[in-house]
């Protein structure tokens, strides 16, 4: 079976739902994932401390537990490539910073050197052995003034049953005030201009205003398009 990334959101959906008092079979109804996976995702918010009479989850939290739960390599795999890949690695070390060749050249050297392995798997290996490259400095860039810029993205909320019984994914339209991180969601089943639009209309009567600027994500708009 294939794996299917849960998102933040779906997570913090499980959550929501779990403290609303619905059973483990009737969020994974809804949410369209497997009673296995709500109930993996129930434990863990639990062994964290949230319960069913709690507030609502801290979003940190939420969002670690969405990241601790993607995949990664099998241990098998793992010590495999490891297997293949560490007598080289002082090899790789000289490639990669003294002669600074970029990793997809490096994976043709060790082809031609007999080294089978993969792309994935030799980025892996750079990365788990302290081979990639130092992170770049990050530079803090002043926020803007009040009113100036908002931030727009989209995320997937879950499924919502029709009455007709027909399965639809929800988006959400996310308008965030970049100054004040002040944060409004507009649930959408299609990602047309119309409904954008109308989802942005419904923002700025929420924020009691509109921003100079509006920034989106760089993804395509159509890239989640239902």
């Amino acid at each position: 079976m294939g794996y299917r990334e849960v998102h933040r959101m779906e997570v913090g959906e499980i959550i929501r739902r779990w403290q609303a008092g619905e059973s483990r079979r009737a969020i994974a109804h809804a949410t369209g994932l497997s009673r296995d996976t709500v109930g993996k995702y129930l434990r863990q918010a639990q062994a964290a401390g949230i319960t069913q009479v709690d507030r609502p989850a801290d979003p940190d939290l939420v969002r670690s537990l969405a990241q601790s739960n993607r995949p990664g390599p099998a241990p098998v795999a793992s010590a495999a490539r490891n297997a293949r890949l560490a007598p080289h690695r002082d090899q790789l070390a000289q490639w990669l910073h003294v002669e600074h060749v970029q990793l997809t050249r490096v994976h043709e050297l060790l082809d031609g050197h007999g080294v089978k392995v993969s792309y994935a798997s030799l980025r892996r290996f750079v990365q788990e052995s302290g081979l990639g490259r130092p992170a770049r400095t990050t530079v803090r860039v002043a926020l803007p003034p009040p009113g100036e810029a908002a931030e727009m993205d989209f995320g997937r909320l879950g499924s919502w049953i029709a009455p007709s019984g027909k399965r639809h994914t929800v988006w959400a339209l996310v308008v965030v005030l970049v100054f004040s991180r002040h944060l409004f969601v507009w649930p959408l089943l299609h990602q047309t201009l119309e409904a954008v639009i109308e989802g942005l209309e419904a923002a700025w009567r929420f924020f009691g205003g509109v921003p100079h600027r509006l920034e989106t994500s760089p993804e395509p708009l159509t890239a989640n398009r239902s």
